[in-house]
């Protein structure tokens, strides 16, 4: 292997003083072919002249690259180098029928990923060794018989970009970010070295968790930030630094390269933005221009839900989403036989039929995030799902009703029977739990003893409650101290100290103090004033006042999309808590096989370990015998105690084997314990999120077709420090106002702004 390695570094040597560099910086449009030529005679000039020429030098030193750009080249032509190397040990792997060229092929892909990924010194022969298709004497072996220095390395060294088709290496823009920023942090290490700020070891650490950070969670940091994270420097000191290496004015923008990153599923289904977390300035065009780059046409989502997701600062969030699901609700062409919008007023008695489909082709075609056709078979069941009170039919082509009641269709296509329940008193814990998805009205107040599922909602008062319901929720009296999530209506006199969520409008008579409202409809409340308060208004927002002098600023946002994002965070957070069991385990199977394969590969090195000790034994039994009568005693008890001492070795090392196989055999006995495990919970857990997922892409489904109003109006005083939010802009009042009428519009130069009205 040393062999090897100073071979390596001796070709490397060599290779920055040929035509590759420039021959690179060529093919990777870093100089012109004009540039390219000249270089060419300058080198040959110096050459004949005697001085000692050196491609990087000239690329400097004529102002045809910079440092980090030619960096970047050598960092690819290493790569090649290796590449070659690696082409050359397959060939001999393959001739000796110690791998498949299959083994190699895929080897020699994974070397490219790993570059891409930032291990540039993945050597092919590691991995074949890591993959356990051959062993590290067999990797040896053939490293030596490599005749690289005389043969392949005059072929690599004179190869020229004309010659070798395959020398170019696809990087994405980000990928390139990261290596630039490597070159960059090669200089930088350097230098708090040289100044003795750091020892070379610290170096090695941060540069270790910066590959780490690259390769696990497609985070890019400069070596600086993670020094001083490590306690290594001090700000000033990476400051001073940077500054030294006229990077301060590119840091912004080194940052701002890698502020996040556009993903797209393996099924070009669907377009995830991933956030830099330590970025913040992130902005919709950015979004626009990366969906553009990608060549996405297909599914993507309003300007609205894009521009609320950058607001909420969210680091994960669907840029795009292409389904089946409309297109199966058409084709199916379900016939319901109710009121669908709202809960309907016309009650179902049990066994009554709901909803009958009424089955298309057999396959439905869609395009994907690109325009490409899909096929997707009718499977993918979404017309309508049963709920509460509701069964499904064996042919699973109907629905009827499980119970008596009153039927309504929910925005996720769910289908529920909600029964009538009067409550002539409070319902609180005497009363007991109220009936899942009732339509439930109370001549008292509804207090918050129990969580309430249910259809409509109607009390004389509401405290301290956690409601969810299908449809209205009605307050003669008000909302207090609650936590409401409803897909119709609210109604109340006031809310105190409440959080509610919901689908439609909201009416409200009289106040809203300390409280959140995230709404999809309009907040339709003219004569209400707010204080201490935060409300979302899909379409609009109507009010009396807004503030006081002596309470936290209010924030009024219309047009925006903050109910279904919430919608969507709570979803989200759902589904990792049903997930999360799962993850536990495949966590844990994945440790123990790795555990399993580091043991193995120390059975493989005490194996090698034992052989060689048990020839040397051997070597010298048979010495031993042959020179017993020849040689002194003392010569002879030397050879009985070097052949005493191998033996020794030979045993413990078989003992360990033994001790060493039991360890794998427990981790393997562990490893199909924890899958057995995974396998009965996956199909639950996959059942369960899938179901969540389509209550979310329902979601969005039904936001993308209702419209988005940014529009305030405000009746009566204003109090300054008022926020008011559009969909893209924002308007701070800075002096106690009255009547403010304000739509959010777009002008000349394609800024928004809250525009006043008459």
């Amino acid at each position: 292997m040393i062999i090897y390695l100073n071979l390596k570094e001796l070709i490397l040597e060599q290779s920055y003083q040929t035509l590759s560099l420039p021959a690179l910086a060529l093919q990777y449009g870093t100089i012109t072919g004009e540039q390219h030529s000249h270089l060419k005679k300058l080198y040959a000039l110096k050459k004949r002249e005697g001085i000692k020429a050196d491609f990087q030098q000239l690329l400097l030193t004529q102002k045809f690259a910079t440092q980090y750009q030619v960096g970047l080249l050598k960092l690819i032509q290493e790569y090649l180098i290796i590449k070659k190397q690696g082409e050359e040990f397959g060939k001999i792997a393959i001739g000796k029928g110690l791998a498949t060229k299959a083994d190699i092929d895929k080897a020699l892909e994974y070397q490219k990923k790993e570059f891409k990924r930032a291990r540039i010194r993945k050597l092919i022969g590691d991995i074949l060794v890591e993959d356990r298709v051959i062993t590290i004497k067999q990797r040896n072996l053939i490293l030596k018989e490599q005749v690289f220095l005389d043969k392949q390395a005059k072929k690599i060294l004179h190869s020229t970009p004309d010659d070798s088709k395959d020398a170019h290496v696809d990087l994405s823009k980000y990928e390139n970010q990261f290596l630039q920023i490597k070159v960059l942090d090669k200089e930088f290490a350097a230098s708090v070295v040289e100044k003795g700020l750091v020892s070379k070891k610290e170096v090695k650490n941060a540069q270790r968790t910066q590959e780490e950070e690259f390769e696990k969670e497609n985070k890019i940091r400069i070596l600086g930030d993670i020094m001083v994270e490590f306690g290594f420097l001090t700000q000033e000191q990476k400051n001073l630094v940077l500054k030294e290496q006229q990077r301060k004015q590119n840091i912004e923008n080194e940052e701002s390269d890698h502020a996040f990153e556009l993903n797209i599923s393996k099924d070009q289904m669907e377009a995830i933005v991933a956030v830099n977390k330590s970025v913040s300035n992130i902005k919709l065009s950015d979004i626009q221009q990366a969906i553009d780059d990608k060549g996405i046409k297909y599914g993507i989502y309003p300007d609205a839900i894009l521009q609320c997701n950058l607001d909420l600062e969210n680091q994960n969030f669907l840029a795009a989403k292409q389904d089946f699901s409309l297109e199966l609700i058409k084709a199916k062409q379900a016939s319901y036989y109710f009121t669908t919008d709202k809960i309907d007023i016309d009650i179902k008695k049990k066994g009554e039929a709901l909803v009958e489909q009424r089955l298309g082709g057999d396959t439905y075609i869609k395009k994907d995030l690109f325009g490409n056709n899909v096929e997707q078979s009718t499977g993918y069941g979404f017309a309508f799902r049963c709920a509460a009170g509701t069964r499904l039919s064996k042919d699973n082509k109907k629905a009827f009703a499980g119970k008596t009641g009153f039927p309504s269709l929910s925005i996720e296509k769910k289908l529920f029977i909600h029964p009538a329940i009067n409550v002539l008193e409070d319902a609180d814990l005497r009363y007991g739990p109220l009936e899942d998805f009732a339509n439930i009205k109370i001549s008292g107040v509804l207090t918050g003893a129990y969580h309430v599922n249910a259809g409509n909602v109607d009390a004389q008062e509401i405290r301290g409650a956690h409601i969810e319901a299908m449809g209205d929720v009605k307050s003669q009296v008000g909302i207090t101290d609650s936590v409401i999530s409803a897909q119709g209506d609210i109604y109340a006199r006031y809310i105190h100290n409440s959080r509610i969520e919901t689908f439609g409008n909201v009416y409200i008579a009289n106040e809203i103090i300390d409280s959140q409202i995230f709404c999809s409809g309009k907040i339709d409340s003219g004569t209400c004033r707010i204080i201490s308060s935060t409300l979302y208004g899909k379409k609009g927002i109507e009010l009396a006042g807004v503030g006081s002098d002596k309470t936290k600023k209010c924030i009024l946002g219309a047009g925006t999309e903050h109910h279904v994002l919430e919608k969507a965070r709570v979803i989200n957070l759902r589904i990792k808590e049903i997930s999360r069991p799962l993850d536990d385990l495949k966590e844990k199977k994945l440790s123990h096989d790795n555990y399993s394969k580091k043991t193995f590969q120390k059975m493989v090195e005490l194996k090698i370990f034992h052989d060689r000790a048990k020839i040397k034994k051997q070597t010298l039994t048979l010495e031993f015998k042959n020179k017993k009568d020849s040689v002194k005693k003392e010569k002879l008890k030397n050879i009985a105690a070097l052949i005493n001492n191998f033996e020794k070795r030979v045993k413990s090392s078989v003992a360990s084997l033994k001790k060493l196989n039991k360890i794998k055999k427990d981790y393997e006995k562990e490893t199909k314990r924890i899958e057995k495990k995974i396998n009965r919970l996956e199909p639950k857990v996959n059942r369960e999120i899938a179901g969540y997922k389509i209550d979310l892409f329902a979601f969005f489904e039904w936001e993308r077709k209702q419209e988005n109003n940014p529009q305030i109006k405000i009746h009566q005083k204003v109090f300054a420090g008022t926020i008011l939010k559009g969909v893209f802009s924002f308007l701070k009042i800075k002096e106690d106002t009255k009547n403010i009428y304000v739509i959010e519009k777009q002008d000349t130069e394609n800024n928004f702004h809250l525009v006043p009205q008459d």
